[in-house]
């Protein structure tokens, strides 16, 4: 009797010991199934994920603590289609997911909202579209979040006043409308609500904080003057001339170098670019020093800039005439944008083959150029200031090539490597950098203008990316999991 006692007491503590074992093994087995439920749900490159694994925390873009799955970061990896519920919402534990720069769409996932350890969240660059849905508000511990570059719309909702922990708020370029509500939220200190369809009044609450930008909208105040150096940058214009819309915006920090309608402001011009040339020129041939990866960078998000301002004119206004010479240097190497117009009044009076290598497919008429025209000669001017190669038309020269055909050419075979300038190879540090501005590059240029980004969400992607460049060396707050924007 007391053996048989002593067995029975031994197997129900055995069990109530086994009851109180953590059961990490089943949640990262379920973790594991909504990342493999993820890959299957959406389009676009494939996820390299060894499926035979039984963890997935060795898995690209995955990043483990203990038993759970703690960030997903997929940057920029062509993902598209709908989150559907039971994937990235089933990732309970999760502090960081970063699906920025893809193509995803619809409405976010409602499950979304069981993620309670959620910090930072970045969706922006994709097409997200609906309004900002209500339990994303109940993700009290976010302290980034960044919407911007998506097709949300509506009401700006109060809702985001719950999020008490948050820091940076960025959610232009997208279709916002009606007025800012007054956020009153004490740690918020970057607030982006530039390229919307606002209306009304700043409210006062968020007017004294330290980075805002309202650009873009049709709002009362405050003056651009006010915006950080990441919303548009370009100092205001030194030189102009002529009326109407052209001469809109010549105020304000948008665009500089832009001359219409004078003979003085055509000869400043041609000035202009003789200095460009003869700079070109001395770096090429008498050996200075070549332009370095933040040069290059920072002309290409001040070009960006200079063209989103313009386009925010007006469905109707575009600058007709996007090339490496319309884009002038400074001293110190700071861009502007010239040339604005004037390709809508005389037409395009440099070398055909040289205009016809940043002319899109659709272009036959050089004074009817669309904004997503333009979006394209930024594309290649892009991958001129990447590649150091001049492009052309299909007639080709011996200094140039076809460059989206050829950039593509040697991106689809793999060699990625051997496309940037040689120069640019000495900065390892941002080889993803180079290689996702380059793809931003690929995108304008795409065949068909549908399947061009808008400016606006080129500039967003360029100041990502400059960002990323410029936070390597820098550590995160100690209570967020690490991510680069």
């Amino acid at each position: 009797m007391g053996h048989s006692f002593c067995v029975s007491l031994t197997m129900l503590l055995l069990l109530l010991a086994l009851t109180f074992i953590p059961t990490g093994t089943s949640d990262l087995a379920s973790d594991r199934a909504a990342l493999l439920a993820l890959r299957s749900a959406v389009g676009g490159r494939t996820l390299l994920w060894n499926a035979a694994q039984d963890t997935p925390c060795q898995w690209a873009g995955v990043q483990c603590d203990g038993d759970r799955v703690i960030a997903l970061r997929l940057p920029g990896v062509s993902l598209s289609g709908q989150l559907p519920v039971g994937t990235v919402g089933n990732l309970t534990r999760l502090r960081t997911l970063s699906l920025r720069l893809n193509a995803l769409s619809g409405p976010l996932p409602s499950d979304l909202s069981s993620c309670l350890d959620l910090r930072n969240l970045y969706l922006h660059g994709n097409r997200f579209s609906g309004p900002v849905p209500d339990f994303l508000f109940t993700l009290h511990g976010l302290v980034r979040l960044n919407l911007a570059g998506n097709n949300f719309s509506g009401d700006i909702s109060p809702g985001f006043n719950n999020l008490t922990r948050l820091r940076t708020l960025y959610l232009q370029n997208n279709r916002f409308s009606g007025p800012i509500p007054d956020l009153k939220l004490a740690n918020l200190d970057q607030f982006n609500v530039s390229f919307n369809q606002l209306n009304g009044s700043v409210p006062e609450s968020l007017r004294s904080k330290p980075e805002t930008c309202f650009l873009g909208n049709s709002l009362c105040g405050p003056p651009l003057e006010s915006c950080p150096s990441h919303g548009i940058a370009l100092p205001p214009a030194t030189a102009g001339t002529g009326s109407g819309k052209h001469k809109k915006g010549l105020s304000g920090g948008a665009i500089a170098g832009i001359v219409i309608g004078s003979v003085l402001g055509l000869l400043l011009l041609l000035l202009l670019l003789f200095v460009l040339c003869g700079r070109r020129r001395r770096n090429k041939d008498a050996g200075r020093s070549p332009l370095s990866w933040e040069i290059r960078s920072s002309i290409a998000l001040a070009t960006a800039r200079g063209i989103a301002y313009l386009h925010s004119q007006g469905s109707d206004v575009s600058h007709g005439n996007i090339r490496s010479s319309n884009v002038l240097l400074t001293k110190s190497y700071e861009a502007r944008v010239s040339d604005f117009g004037l390709a809508h009044l005389v037409g395009t009076s440099s070398t055909p083959n040289r205009v016809a290598g940043y002319r899109a497919p659709e272009v036959t008429d050089p004074r009817k150029v669309s904004q997503r025209a333009d979006v394209y000669s930024f594309g290649v001017f892009l991958l001129e200031l990447l590649t150091g190669k001049p492009p052309t038309n299909s007639l080709m020269t011996e200094n140039g090539v076809d460059l989206p055909r050829w950039v593509q050419s040697v991106v689809r075979e793999e060699w990625t490597s051997e496309v940037f300038d040689p120069e640019l190879l000495r900065y390892q540090n941002v080889e993803e950098e180079m290689v996702q501005l380059l793809q931003l590059g690929i995108d304008c240029a795409a065949q068909y203008p549908d399947n061009r980004p808008s400016i606006s969400e080129v500039t967003m992607r360029i100041e990502e990316l400059c960002r990323l460049s410029s936070r390597n060396d820098k550590s995160e707050q100690p209570d967020l999991v690490n991510e680069t924007l």
